[in-house]
C-alpha cells in the first residue's frame, strides 16, 4: 500500500504565518483610512466645487482648496510651460510639488486651447460663427491648465481620484443633477438659442448684452460666491433660459433680453440670501 504523498504549493500562504496575518491587518486598516478621507474631503465641498465632464466628477478649484486647507495640503508649483503648434494651436502645462505630513509628490497638469471649451464665437444674422484661434482666450487655457494641476495633485496625495457620482451623493449628498455640465457638440455654427421673454420697454432685445448689463452680472455672481469662470457661464446660460448641454464661454454672447433676465434671477437670489 503507497504511502500518503503531501504536496506543498509555495503559492500557497500558510494560515499559522501571524506576519501575513499582520499584513493583513495593516491592508484592512489603509482600506478603512482611504474611505474616512474620502467622506471627510467630499463633506466639505458642494455642487458649485464640481462639473460633470464626459459624464464623470471633474474637481474644480474652488472644491480642491477646501480639501487641501483641511488636510493641511501645500505644495510648490513650478512656472507654466507653452508650447505652440504650426497651426497656432498651444497648450500650458503646469508641474507642482505636493506634500502631506511629510509625503511629497510631483504631478503635471496641462490644457490644450483645442479643447472645444475654450472656442470663442459670435452672432452672425442669428447664427454662431466659431472665431480664430486668435480670439481664444490665453489666460483661460492657463487657468483651466493650474485647476488640472491642483486637481489631479490632491486627489493623487490623498488616494482619492477616479471618484464617482456614487461617491459623491453617498459621502456628499452630492446628485449628478445638481452639477453643470460640460459637453460639447462638433457642429461650427449653430442656430441662436431662443432669446428670453422680454420686457415691453426693450427695444432689440436681440441685441448683444451691453456693457453695464456684463458688468453688472459680473459682479453679482461675485457677491454671491461665483469665483470659476466655467461656474458663472454655466449658471448665466441656465438662468438665459439657454437649453443644456450648451454653456456660454462669455458673457459677451448673451442677448440684451438673456441678460436682462440673467439679472432678474441674480437679484432675486441675493435678496433670497
Amino acid at each position: 500500500m503507497d504511502s500518503a504523498v503531501t504536496v506543498y504549493d509555495d503559492n500557497v500562504p500558510a494560515i499559522a504565518d501571524d506576519s501575513l496575518l499582520m499584513i493583513a491587518q495593516q491592508a484592512e486598516r489603509r482600506i478603512d483610512a482611504v474611505i474616512k478621507i474620502k467622506q471627510i474631503a467630499l463633506k466639505v465641498t458642494n455642487p458649485r466645487d464640481w462639473t460633470d465632464q464626459g459624464g464623470n466628477p471633474y474637481l474644480q478649484v474652488s472644491g480642491a482648496e477646501k480639501i487641501a486647507n483641511l488636510f493641511n495640503i501645500s505644495w510648490r508649483i513650478d512656472e507654466p510651460i507653452c508650447e505652440t503648434e504650426d497651426d497656432g494651436h498651444f497648450t500650458y502645462s503646469y508641474t507642482g510639488t505636493f506634500t502631506v505630513s511629510g509625503r511629497s509628490i510631483q504631478v503635471s497638469g496641462s490644457r490644450s486651447s483645442k479643447d472645444p471649451f475654450f472656442k470663442k464665437y459670435e452672432w452672425v444674422n442669428g447664427v454662431k460663427k466659431e472665431l480664430p484661434i486668435s480670439a481664444i482666450d490665453r489666460r483661460d487655457v492657463k487657468m483651466a491648465a493650474m485647476t488640472n494641476l491642483l486637481g489631479n495633485g490632491i486627489t493623487r496625495l490623498l488616494g482619492i481620484r477616479n471618484l464617482t457620482y456614487a461617491d459623491l451623493e453617498q459621502y456628499a449628498a452630492i446628485k449628478k443633477e445638481q452639477i453643470a455640465k460640460v459637453e460639447y457638440k462638433n457642429k461650427n455654427a449653430e442656430k441662436a438659442p431662443v432669446a428670453a421673454p422680454q420686457k415691453k420697454e426693450m427695444k432689440d432685445p436681440n441685441e448683444p448684452a451691453t456693457e453695464p448689463q456684463i458688468k453688472a452680472i459680473q459682479a453679482m455672481m461675485g457677491k454671491l460666491g461665483f469665483k470659476d469662470d466655467f461656474e458663472k457661464h454655466s449658471k448665466a446660460s441656465r438662468l438665459a433660459g439657454i437649453p443644456e448641454p450648451e454653456v456660454i464661454t462669455s458673457m459677451t454672447l448673451l442677448t440684451k433680453g438673456q441678460a436682462s433676465k440673467v439679472i432678474e434671477a441674480l437679484t432675486a437670489e441675493g435678496t433670497a440670501q
